[in-house]
């Protein structure tokens, strides 16, 4: 009965792969659709969870945590440091400042400004070298580390499509290398503030007696007493020229994007709410919560998803039942003759039900094979962003 069925599905292949593709599709979709959607919830909630406070710049909450917490998107406002230093003083609270401005790598690679603070509240350890310590030094991510193959610099990216007004691309010296953490702090670079403040443009590196030219009107430094524009502004720091960096205006007033806070006690992180409540320039964010927001618009697209797979199965399941009865029909005098010749009419349905197990088989075979080719292929939340 086997080879019979075998010879009969090879003889009518092209429906039979029709039927295993609609049947497979039919099945496979919604399973991709719930994993994927579930992926993406695990790794929200994962991300959110730490740090659980961010303390930003009044404007959209959800753009405030996403470059906070994944590093992409564009913050229109900024904070200074004066806030960020305010925060720190507090014994209740956990503080590191996040400067999320500048790029590496053409813009695969953000370039976080921060402190040790930030690696150790989110507990990245080196996998190899030493912390970022000095200006223009540079920690990478375990992702970074593998697409840079060993070199020992990186070069900061132009703020603009040309270049135009922006501060000197730098090369940042390689000294430590994160684990692997399986978060966006993996694609990162970080840095201390200082360098970041350097690629800003707040401060610079030139030899004695290049006073250069007064700034414009453009530049953090206007208006900023004694500030100037060196007419050979050197990008490359070393050991001997380290010290010949130099920044213009009142520390306090240079901007940062963000303050990652992690309270010591609950009590600490809802008063810290409380008095950023009626506050007009900066506001306090909850990553989870607005996180949980983002998962309702999720859920609901899946419940939309959802019911059009439904159809999909709705229709697949006619076609299928309508292909079947048609294909016995056709087979209907070759099915007589098998019962004329003396094969018992169970040994027919018995034939059929083969036939029938045969293709499902070979459409749950094809629906594992979608799901884990589309399981594989879609990329996770984090890469996306």
């Amino acid at each position: 009965m086997i080879s019979f069925a075998c010879a009969y599905l090879c003889s009518q292949w092209k429906l039979v792969m029709t039927l295993v593709i609609i049947i497979g599709l039919s099945i496979a979709l919604p399973i991709t659709s719930a994993r994927v959607i579930a992926r993406y919830r695990a790794e929200l909630e994962s991300r959110s969870v730490s740090p659980p406070l961010l303390v930003g710049a009044r404007g959209d909450r959800f753009d405030l945590v996403l470059r906070s917490q994944f590093f992409v998107g564009e913050l229109q406002q900024s904070l200074t440091y004066k806030e960020y230093d305010r925060l720190s003083n507090s014994n209740e609270l956990v503080c590191a400042p996040l400067h999320l401005v500048h790029s590496a790598g053409q813009g695969r690679w953000p370039i976080v400004g921060t402190s040790s603070v930030y690696l150790n509240a989110q507990a990245l350890s080196l996998k190899e070298g030493q912390p970022f310590v000095e200006v223009g030094t540079c920690v990478i991510g375990a992702e970074v580390a593998k697409q840079l193959n060993g070199m020992s610099a990186i070069k900061s990216d132009l703020q603009s499509t040309f270049g135009f007004g922006d501060a000197s691309p730098y090369e940042l010296k390689v000294v430590g290398v994160l684990k692997e953490s399986f978060t966006p702090d993996d694609q990162a670079v970080f840095v201390s503030l200082e360098t970041a403040w350097l690629l800003d443009g707040y401060g610079h590196l030139h030899q004695d007696g290049d006073a250069g030219t007064a700034v414009n009107r453009n530049s953090f430094l206007y208006d900023v007493e004694g500030s100037h524009v060196p007419q050979n502004s050197q990008t490359e720091i070393t050991e001997s020229n380290r010290q010949q960096i130099h920044f213009h205006g009142e520390q306090e007033n240079y901007r940062i994007s963000s303050v990652a806070v992690w309270p010591v006690t609950n009590e600490a992180g809802v008063l810290l709410r409380v008095n950023y409540q009626d506050n007009r320039t900066t506001q306090v964010v909850v990553p989870g919560e607005e996180f949980e927001k983002l998962m309702k618009h999720v859920v609901r697209v899946g419940d939309i998803l959802d019911l059009v797979f439904v159809i999909l199965l709705m229709i697949s399941t006619m076609m299928v039942a309508l292909s079947t009865a048609q294909s016995v029909q056709l087979r209907k005098k070759h099915l007589e003759t098998m019962y004329y010749l003396g094969c018992e009419a169970s040994k027919v349905r018995q034939l059929l039900f083969i036939e029938l197990s045969m293709v499902a088989g070979l459409a749950l075979v094809a629906c594992t094979l979608i799901v884990l080719l589309l399981d594989s292929t879609a990329p996770s939340l984090l890469s996306i962003l």
